[in-house]
């Protein structure tokens, strides 16, 4: 009976997380598709099998993704096409400017904005993701999205209308910065 509870428990795990830790990871991995697979289920594999304890679900998507961030390394692999790319993200709503803007920002301040704006997770949970100082995070995340803004604003079409839902969320955050920017 606990053996089959225990299973139960894993498999509610995959499903809660799974989906939305391929997502993290193929935003930070620019939409290299084996990359953010490999990564996923790599961790996911170890969050599996820790279920028991990873059990309250903010903390547990937090630790996922620190484990993804962890394991990222920047690297270019040959036969990933931009386009390829391209295509990958679109799936989920990254326009072209989103891309460029993504694509100019490091990882870490990449994992700040998905993590933090994107996926709003709570400051507490981006400390553990960023393995940072809550004025570290806040700097960080803050930073992100500034720059991005900036960078979003140089690819996008002059008269960009978002499209998709993570465009839309991208135009949220730039109306949040631009109303919360001191001049």
């Amino acid at each position: 009976m606990a053996s089959h509870q225990a299973g139960l428990l894993r498999a509610a795990f995959r499903d809660v997380h799974g989906p939305s830790l391929h997502g993290f990871a193929l935003l930070l991995t620019l939409g290299d598709r084996a990359e953010a697979a490999r990564l996923a289920s790599q961790v996911m594999a170890e969050g599996t099998r820790r279920a028991a304890t990873l059990r309250h679900p903010e903390r547990a998507a937090a630790w996922l993704r620190h484990r993804v961030v962890r394991s990222f390394r920047d690297r270019r692999r040959p036969g990933v096409t931009r386009e390829e790319k391209l295509v990958a993200l679109g799936a989920i709503g990254v326009d072209e400017a989103a891309f460029e803007a993504l694509s100019a920002l490091s990882p870490a301040d990449r994992a700040a904005l998905i993590a933090g704006e994107i996926e709003r997770l709570a400051p507490l949970d981006l400390e553990l993701v960023l393995e940072a100082s809550p004025a570290t995070v806040r700097r960080r995340v803050s930073r992100a999205r500034l720059h991005f803004l900036e960078l979003w604003m140089m690819f996008a079409p002059p008269v960009a209308e978002p499209t998709g839902p993570l465009a839309l969320q991208i135009s949220g955050i730039a109306g949040r910065t631009l109303s919360s920017a001191s001049w």
